[in-house]
């Protein structure tokens, strides 16, 4: 065909398909898209017909999404087929993900003639991961005593702005018997009380009692209290310790509200910046995750030490929330020490008087999640195919038989089928045979007649063989036209008409 019956052919069969599918010359210089991704980006072809692929709007985003279409661009040139996932900008700048492929088309000589693009859209697909069982409220500069021990209650952590009030080191403590504290030094009648405490709370016991505490050289009463902390499988893990001075409890809890709760040891990261973007708290999933202590990250900027492509610009979902005063949820990709999809949620902190003041993000690893989604989604192809094959029965004739119930989503993906391998092997007649399909009704004679004509578009000679006195009365009732369509009854009828067809 010329090039613009080509785009013609392009807008008949590609515009309506829920995918974004685009046609490439070799160089990777655009011929056509089709709508799905002109309208998820607010353009129209004009606007990207004639242009490099990999400078369009879809991968302005970033320079490593160009460069990887860039490459992805050469090797498909050189013959590859390739599948990953990557990321595609919105008109409103928002990104989404999507199973993106690319596959070349040969001309009769063998030449690579086009590159074919794909996507399919696979963020409505991710689901959240569970917020983590394991929720321990590892507090920190906050006027409330908090510890966490082993379970053989020796000291692992504390919060070192409390302990500095005891006169005390955290280093000079760490590892030391919960029992033998400094502050319990005052009698050895509380010292056995605590060693019980621990040793049964590693049995998975709660308690709660008012105890003294030795600071300085005076007593102050406290509201004690000591847990099990147990992983996601229910087992105890380590015990947190907690002390509230009782004579200070009241402005301990006004001065509670000014300041943010930071989780230190969830098992997701968790981050707190000020209105600056400054790091203000960072757990230590989080410093993990980029590879650092939370001490190095804590006063940087956040885009100093987190790593994604919303990192730095306007599409922060931290600037978002400041702007919105709300929170926001989404996808993006952390690089860090390993690289992983991830899905966050940044909710802004304010005063007591509902000023926004910061605000807190959590990130949850959908990594393996979206390995699973990708699993579904291959596996979900291969059933089409089985479900759904194209069987060349003689050079150049291909058989498609439909069996079961054709809805939308399978009409769509059987064209595709259908058509991919009239291009590859070259057909010259298409024999469809319906005997299997139940029922047609209107939407699936539309569907069928579409999938005839595009087949037609491509020069294939189509025989429907199987038709049914019911599906006849269907196709007629509702005015679809198949006088230039062969019809036959038997699929042995077809295939005696469609073999000659091709020997002549």
């Amino acid at each position: 065909m010329k090039p613009e019956e080509d785009e013609v052919f392009y807008s008949k069969v590609l515009n309506d398909m829920i995918t974004f599918v685009g046609v490439l010359e070799p160089d990777g210089t655009l011929i056509f898209a089709n709508n799905t991704p002109l309208e998820l980006a607010g353009i129209t072809l004009e606007d990207v017909k004639g242009k490099k692929f990999y400078d369009a709007y879809w991968w302005a985003y970033s320079r490593e999404a160009q460069e990887q279409i860039k490459e992805d661009i050469e090797r498909c040139a050189r013959g590859e087929r390739l599948i990953h996932e990557i990321q595609m900008q919105a008109a409103d700048g928002s990104l989404i993900w999507v199973e993106f492929s690319m596959h070349p088309v040969y001309d009769e000589e063998g030449n690579i003639k086009y590159l074919i693009p794909e996507g399919r859209d696979i963020s409505e697909k991710k689901q959240a991961l569970e917020d983590a069982q394991q929720k321990v409220a590892y507090l920190d500069n906050m006027p409330t005593y908090m510890a966490v021990t082993d379970l053989e209650g020796r000291l692992q952590f504390t919060s070192a702005v409390t302990i500095e009030k005891f006169g005390i080191k955290l280093e000079d403590v760490l590892g030391t018997r919960f029992d033998q504290m400094p502050w319990w030094e005052y009698s050895e009648e509380i010292q056995q009380k605590m060693k019980d405490v621990y040793e049964r709370a590693a049995k998975g016991e709660k308690f709660e009692f008012e105890v003294d505490v030795k600071m300085g050289e005076d007593l102050y009463p406290i509201k004690y209290t000591c847990e099990p902390l147990r992983d996601e499988n229910g087992n105890i893990y380590a015990l947190l310790h907690t002390g509230t001075r009782i004579d200070e409890l009241r402005a301990a809890l006004d001065d509670a509200k000014e300041k943010v709760m930071y989780l230190e040891n969830a098992p997701i990261p968790i981050i707190a910046v000020d209105k600056d973007i400054t790091i203000k708290f960072i757990n230590r999933a989080g410093a993990e995750a980029m590879g650092m202590r939370p001490e190095d990250a804590i006063g940087k900027k956040c885009y100093e030490v987190f790593d994604t492509p919303e990192c730095g610009t306007d599409r922060c979902c931290i600037i978002q929330i400041m702007d919105q005063g709300r929170a926001i949820r989404g996808e993006t990709h952390l690089r860090g020490v390993k690289e992983m999809d991830i899905q966050f949620t940044c909710a802004p902190l304010v005063d007591d008087d509902g000023n926004i003041i910061g605000g807190l993000k959590y990130i949850a690893d959908i990594t393996d999640l979206k390995r699973l989604m990708k699993e579904r989604e291959r596996l979900s192809e291969e059933i089409m195919r089985v479900s759904t094959p194209v069987i060349e029965v003689w050079e150049k004739v291909l058989l498609l038989p439909l069996i079961g119930r054709i809805e939308t989503g399978r009409a769509e993906q059987i064209m595709e089928r259908l058509l991919g391998a009239i291009v590859k092997q070259g057909a010259e007649a298409v024999i469809l045979d319906v005997s299997g399909i139940p029922k047609i009704d209107a939407d699936v004679a539309q569907h069928l007649v579409k999938t005839v004509r595009a087949a037609q578009i491509l020069g294939s000679r189509v025989i429907l063989t199987g038709i049914r006195p019911d599906m006849a009365d269907t196709i007629t009732s509702i005015g679809i036209d198949l006088t230039d369509v062969d019809t036959r009854r038997t699929l042995r009828e077809g295939l005696m008409d469609a073999i000659p067809l091709v020997e002549k």
